[in-house]
């Protein structure tokens, strides 16, 4: 064997022995995580420090997947999603590493992806074909003599839309001017302003360095085949050598700067009122991935000052005023580590004021000394994440796991460092005894000068100017060439049409290693669920799950007796629960107890629709605790739902302004989504619930609240919210959810029954029969340089959900809106969803297209009508469908999984036949579909939220343009 082992250790945080082990040629180490979690991962990472803002570590993540010397398809990486049982399989780009992780639970289909993925990163077609860098990373785009010049790329149209957000840009100054010199003052991902000065030549360079077996690191996880894992890494590594550069050394010493300020602008939507839309932020250089000790106890001071809206520093600087919302975190950037505190609607003349308050309240706790109380609450609140996440199976462990050992790996360190919490916490525990976070806030803040203050002030229309100046930056380059160097260009545009328009060599599709239809089942677990009375003529839902010690409690209140107009005020309702006074308790007294005894208390209003297309809408209460708190749990939950107190002002103005900011967030991470879900309210009376629930229309009733609330106009709001309280105080209106072990459940429900014994039992009114929304197509500005196209329909009459469906479903999203969308129409991505309920929904991300893409979505009748197949591309579909029916799901994921099937009327023998019908699919029953594709597409609406410019070129076809923020 060429790898020999060097270290073992028990790691019994994560319920798993580590060996490591090393290439004796390359010297490459390898990371066994050896447990019997059948979810087995691989990961393979490379350090890749940027050297400059060209994005060309991200680049080239996206480029190894475009086809391999063994694997020579076009997009290996698509085929593979295509025809795998994969839990997992992506690629990632951080600001020094880039690592590919791959997950499964089937062996076969592990080596599969494990196969594909090592050729991929070592030996990739890059070298011989430049159309990739072309693709992934940038071009100039020519089709026509005639036409405009524009740039054209996946990555350089994902970073537009990256890097429009504010949060984003202030993340990026602050490593850019705390770490000025190092590779961490760039933007790993790349800035649209600097990716086309990449060259073939550099981005050739950069893999050759870069991705040697020596300068690898790979993490292997789970009951898995060891014995195979290790040839196929010796296959790649063996005759390899060592490279003749030394290793990239990620490690320096931080001295500057010393407390640097610094003004920078964002953007955003023209002729918008930039008052109070400035972003304000201290930063401090305060640990190394050296400091593991102090990384916890940071991450802890953090929950301590910042966990709340009562946590001391959060509070402080909200009752100053410094800002509308704010945050402060620590991050591991890369080798350093930062602590920052943000503030988001203010001013930058409140600068002087934050720098101030900061430093008199930091000051004033270290010498007043942090209560233990808040100590223990913060250290339990993270302790109960960190146990939960080790029990967790929605995300394969073995990939969080693998980032995780990174955090120290990656810099010469030990990785089992970084997958042990245990021992740390009980180590603060003890050393908060003796002032450990006091001394903490006075060494890494107070007298901490490795730190920049920035203002990140709100400049209307600066991306639309940066646009045209691209633009005509680009005509005149244009402008300047010859006829027969416009000719080249157009020539190298068609080219790579063609390249993106030809369908691969079936040689080359048959290299890539896939399952048989022999290796695949129907066989489908079973979630229990059982039913019991709780209250008169309501239910005890338990679904019975080892939850190692934590018990689950959902509450579900119906309300299918209340107005469609009153979802807005119920939304607004269940996000106040918890962060409100109550009559025993303040604010304060109220969130260190949820900390203390509980993993969290949150509310919510959540629809189900059943197969019949009933509506069956809850207001939610959702609360978790070890087995030892849960009496304390249903005392919080009880407390919350019968005392909760709505005249305090200033908590409802802050938590107000934090709800407006999270949506402006999501806004800026998944506005595909909030496009497809609004286009879906305009058609389905569930969605349109879901709409005044959590979607456009509850945004802009939450900013007029905000308005009000700003004015002192609060009017009935308050008197409003008691009643709508007290009518949810009901027991005829109250279910639960118990997912935890059988032993547990009479426990849970006498403590349950009898907490809630004195409420009223009156009888509900009649359920609501609710209306979809008016259909139109709308369009929503914001300050982006791309759009994210939405178009959304109902599908319960036009096209039956079946197992052919699904598979047709699998095709269009890897083959022909992968292919057109993101492929020849630059976008990073789209979605494509097709229910059981009907819903009905495409949207593009981060997308330069409107138009382009709307039609390409008119073409998807005509794509499916047309379809040729043959027996392997068909069976790498039906192999890619079942295993999006079929992924591993926690103990909490199955037994809410169990719930949601019981309300919809779904049940795991109507799985299995869905899963027999996906094996039983053919040709002929998916091009049968295309006329039921071509009605629900043509009566479907169209919902874009993007650029102004593009939205006003295109505004014939919108019945609405709004301003969204």
């Amino acid at each position: 064997m060429t790898f020999k082992l060097i270290e073992t250790k028990e790691l019994n945080d994560i319920h798993s022995i580590g060996k490591l082990y090393e290439h004796e040629e390359t010297g490459a180490q390898v990371l066994h995580l050896d447990n019997d979690d059948t979810n087995k991962a691989f990961t393979i990472a490379f350090k890749t420090p940027p050297y400059d803002d060209n994005g060309i570590a991200h680049i080239l993540e996206h480029s190894v997947l475009n086809g391999s010397k063994k694997f020579p398809s076009k997009e290996p990486f698509v085929e593979l999603i295509k025809g795998s049982l994969n839990t997992f399989v992506n690629a990632m780009t951080f600001s020094d590493k880039t690592i590919y992780p791959v997950a499964s639970t089937n062996q076969k289909d592990f080596s599969n992806l494990m196969s594909v993925y090592l050729d991929a990163v070592f030996q990739p077609l890059i070298y011989s074909n430049p159309q990739i860098l072309e693709q992934e990373g940038w071009h100039y785009h020519l089709e026509n003599a005639e036409d405009d010049l524009i740039y054209k790329g996946v990555v350089y149209n994902e970073m537009k839309g990256a890097t429009a957000s504010p949060d984003s840009q202030l993340y990026t100054a602050i490593q850019k001017y705390l770490y000025k010199g190092t590779p961490y003052e760039f933007e790993s991902g790349g800035l649209p302003s600097n990716i086309p000065s990449l060259t073939q030549e550099a981005f050739l360079d950069f893999h050759e360095k870069h991705y040697h077996p020596s300068s690898s690191l790979t993490i292997l996880y789970g009951d898995l085949d060891t014995d195979h894992a290790f040839d196929l890494l010796a296959s790649y590594f063996d005759g390899k050598g060592q490279l003749d550069e030394p290793a990239v050394d990620l490690t320096f010493e931080a001295t500057q700067p010393v407390e640097e300020d610094v003004e920078l602008t964002y953007s955003i939507t023209d002729g918008d009122d930039p008052d109070q839309k400035d972003y304000l932020a201290i930063a401090w250089h305060t640990a190394t991935a050296s400091d593991s000790l102090e990384q916890h106890g940071l991450r802890v001071l953090a929950e301590i000052l910042f966990g709340n809206n009562q946590a001391p520093l959060k509070k402080a600087l909200l009752e100053a005023e410094i800002g509308g919302n704010i945050n402060g975190d620590f991050f591991q950037v890369g080798y350093p580590a930062v602590f920052s505190i943000d503030a988001k609607y203010s001013d930058k003349n409140n600068m002087d004021r934050f720098k101030e308050v900061v430093e008199s309240t930091l000051t004033d706790i270290v010498k007043d000394g942090i209560s233990k109380e808040l100590i223990q609450a913060a250290l339990n609140k993270i302790t109960f994440r960190l146990k939960e996440s080790a029990i967790s199976e929605s995300n394969p462990r073995g990939v969080l796991y693998a980032i995780s050992s990174l955090n120290t790996w990656l810099y010469d360190l030990s990785p089992f460092d970084s997958l042990e919490f245990s021992d740390k916490l009980d180590l603060l525990a003890k050393l908060s005894e003796e002032g450990y976070f006091e001394q903490l806030i006075q060494d890494k803040l107070l007298n901490n000068t490795r730190r920049v203050n920035i203002v990140l002030k709100a400049e209307p229309g600066k991306n639309d100017a940066i646009e045209k100046e691209t633009f005509k930056a680009l005509q005149e380059y244009k402008a300047s060439l010859s006829d027969q160097e416009i000719d080249t260009l157009v020539e190298q545009t068609q080219a790579l049409i063609a390249r993106q328009e030809a369908p691969d060599k079936a040689e080359d599709l048959a290299a890539i290693p896939t399952l048989d239809k022999e290796d695949l089942s129907t066989e489908t677990e079973d979630y229990p669920l059982t039913e019991s009375t709780l209250f008169e003529g309501t239910t005890l839902y338990h679904a019975d799950q080892f939850t190692s010690g934590i018990d689950y409690l959902d509450l579900y209140l119906d309300v299918s007796d209340f107005e469609a107009e009153d979802y807005l005020l119920l939304s607004y309702l269940s996000q106040l629960l918890g962060d409100l006074p109550t009559e025993n308790y303040s604010v304060a007294e109220l969130q260190t107890q949820i900390d203390l005894h509980t993993g969290g208390i949150h509310g919510g209003v959540v629809v189900y629709e059943t197969v019949t297309g009933e509506a069956k809408p809850y207001f939610t209460l959702r609360g978790k605790s070890l087995e030892t708190s849960f009496t304390k749990l249903v005392e919080l939950i009880k407390e919350i739902m019968t005392g909760t107190q709505f005249t305090d002002r200033t908590e409802l103005l802050n938590i107000t302004q934090r709800h407006v900011s999270d949506f402006e967030d999501d806004i800026n991470s998944a506005a595909h989504v909030i496009a497809a879900s609004r286009a879906l309210s305009q058609v389905k009376p569930v969605s349109k619930l879901g709409e005044l629930i959590n979607g456009i229309d509850q945004f802009n009733f939450t900013k007029e609240l905000l308005k009000q609330i700003k004015a002192n106009d609060m009017s009935d709001l308050s008197e409003k919210l008691q009643n709508m309280l007290e009518r949810l105080l009901n027991k005829q209106r109250i279910h639960a959810l118990y997912i935890g072990e059988e032993n547990r459940l009479e426990d849970v429900k006498t403590t349950f029954t009898e907490a809630f014994a004195s409420l009223r039992s009156d009888a509900l009114g009649a359920a609501v029969t609710y209306e979809a929304g008016e259909k139109k197509n709308e369009a929503f500005i914001t300050a982006q340089d791309v759009n994210y196209v939405g178009l959304a329909s109902d599908a319960t009459n036009e096209l039956t959900y079946s197992g052919s469906s699904l598979v047709l479903s699998t095709f269009l999203r890897y083959d022909y809106l992968w292919n057109n969308i993101r492929v020849k129409g630059g976008a990073y991505g789209s979605m494509f969803r097709h229910n059981l309920n009907g819903d009905f929904q495409l949207s593009s991300y981060r997308d330069p297209n409107i138009k382009k893409t709307i039609q390409t979505y008119q073409g998807i009748p005509d794509f499916i009508e047309t379809l040729q197949l043959d027996d392997a591309s068909l069976l790498k579909a039906i192999i890619g469908t079942l295993s999006n029916l079929d992924q591993p799901l926690s103990a909490y994921h199955k037994g809410k999984r169990a719930f949601s099937r019981h309300q919809v009327g779904r049940t795991t023998a109507d799985v299995i036949q869905l899963k027999e019908e996906v094996l039983a699919t053919t040709e002929a029953s998916l091009t049968v579909l295309s006329e039921g594709f071509r009605s629900v597409i043509d009566k479907g609406a169209i919902a874009v939220i993007g650029n102004k410019a593009q939205i006003e070129q295109e505004r014939e076809n919108f019945d609405d343009i709004h301003e969204l923020y």
